[in-house]
């Protein structure tokens, strides 16, 4: 099958192909964008479809609040009808001076109009419509929670990308400067091996350990490829194959809260705790509620209405022969086969089940914040280590060149020297992207994340 494309098609594609080089040719001259770590999640924040949608939930439920006055209000009806009717009415006729009777039928009709207006009240239902007033108002305040859950998520999502993409940028270094070493030594061991003062064994040993920089290399260049991509996918942001640099900040150890403190921060700030809570409350408004179902209901009516044969007749009625009436009923549930009894026991069962979950909830919330608090104390201890280790590294890899320039070290001593200056400077940019990663993730359960990037609006 062929493919048919219309000239305004083909124009338009080739529109855009040409803004998408002009775009891309933009970014080349202008060079890679750099950011911080606050300037990516603001981004995100304004640009994220996830935070739209909900900040649409959030309006819902706020529509519903209004919604929830009607039960408390009185409604008012204004209705017309009007008919006409046609039948048949039999006619006899007795002709003069003629004892015969002729029946002939014709027809006859009959029409009216009417006019009601009408307010309703509800003066007693037993609790309900205040109680869905205050259900609608929890509603609410959950919808809100939801919005701040879909937040922290975006957060989350961008500081985890952010330092993925730091931790790329590091660990690229890292290999370049590896195969930069590796090159110096292949020429260092080529000289030597030229002026025969080393075996060939030596000249292969320093080319394999090349070789292997080189694809090392390669894919730390694929790593931070996937990471910049996703980075710019969790801003909610076009990818046009712009580059982006994360900002280099030195690890700094948090304060890390005590288990008291983190079970009041749970409490107090985290969202789904909170929901959990919301939860239990609107089970006891509908326990409420079904109880009230056992209470008698009061309701007063008043209508107004006319009637007429046409609508001049309608209009003189309204005017003078109008009828007022006031009615209010009272009534009094007896038996309804056990629904209300039934109701009242779901109701029971569901707030109870939610007090329940707040509780399970709660302590598994307890559990993974404590062990995160201990991650990141343990952090605290091994970076600086770590780092110890790195500087070590360097000075025993320079020691080891001099003594091999000098014919005092044999190759493989420079070449394990050489790997493990390279494991330990890896080792160390994991252990530092670990412990930032742990750290968004406590401020994330503790429900303080967020909190960090509020706008005036809210």
């Amino acid at each position: 099958m062929g493919l048919l494309f219309s000239k305004d098609y083909y124009s338009i594609n080739m529109k855009n192909i040409s803004l998408f080089f002009l775009y891309t040719i933009f970014l080349s001259a202008i060079g890679a964008q750099e950011y911080d770590i606050f300037e990516c999640i603001n981004i995100a924040l304004d640009r994220k479809g996830t935070l739209v949608s909900a900040g649409l939930d959030v309006e819902s439920a706020n529509q519903g609040v209004l919604g929830s006055y009607s039960g408390m209000l009185p409604s008012l009806n204004l209705s017309t009808s009007g008919g006409r009717t046609k039948y048949p009415v039999q006619e006899t006729i007795i002709p003069d001076l003629v004892n015969l009777e002729i029946d002939t039928i014709k027809s006859g009709e009959s029409s009216y109009m009417s006019a009601r207006l009408s307010i309703n009240q509800t003066i007693y239902n037993g609790g309900r419509s205040v109680n869905a007033v205050k259900r609608a108002k929890v509603n609410l305040d959950i919808a809100k929670l939801r919005q701040r859950n879909s937040k922290i998520a975006v957060i989350q999502n961008v500081t985890r990308s952010y330092y993925g993409l730091l931790q790329a940028q590091q660990l690229l270094d890292v290999a370049e400067k590896n195969l930069g070493l590796s090159e110096k030594q292949v020429d260092l061991v080529q000289k030597k091996f030229d002026l025969g003062a080393v075996r060939k064994t030596d000249l292969l040993k320093a080319n394999v350990s090349m070789g292997q920089a080189k694809v090392e290399l390669l894919n730390r260049k694929t790593f931070l490829e996937n990471s910049r991509r996703q980075l710019f996918n969790d801003m909610g942001m076009m990818d046009f194959g712009q580059s982006i640099i994360a900002k280099y900040s030195d690890w700094v150890p948090i304060s890390v809260p005590t288990s008291a403190e983190t079970l009041t921060l749970l409490k107090e700030k985290n969202p789904n705790i909170l929901i959990q809570l919301a939860t239990i409350e609107i089970g006891k408004i509908q326990l409420k509620m079904a109880k009230g179902m056992r209470s008698p209901s009061a309701f007063a009516s008043l209508d107004y209405s006319a009637n007429g044969d046409n609508s001049d007749e309608l209009k003189e009625s309204l005017k003078d022969d109008w009828r007022l009436g006031m009615n209010m009923s009272i009534n009094f549930p007896l038996y309804s086969g056990n629904s209300l009894s039934t109701a009242q026991q779901q109701a029971e069962l569901s707030k109870r089940k939610s007090e329940n979950d707040y509780l399970t909830f709660l302590n598994d919330l307890r559990v993974q914040v404590e062990l995160i608090r201990k991650s990141i104390m343990n952090f605290s201890e091994i970076i600086p280590i770590n780092q110890d280790v790195v500087a070590s590294a360097e000075e025993d890899l320079k020691l080891v060149q001099e003594r091999y320039s000098i014919g005092s070290a044999t190759i493989l001593e420079v070449l394990d020297a050489q790997v493990s200056l390279i494991r330990s400077n890896s080792t160390l940019i994991n252990t530092i992207h670990d412990a930032r990663t742990q750290e968004m993730s406590l401020k994330a359960l503790l429900g303080i994340l967020d909190l960090e990037y509020q706008t005036e609006e809210e």
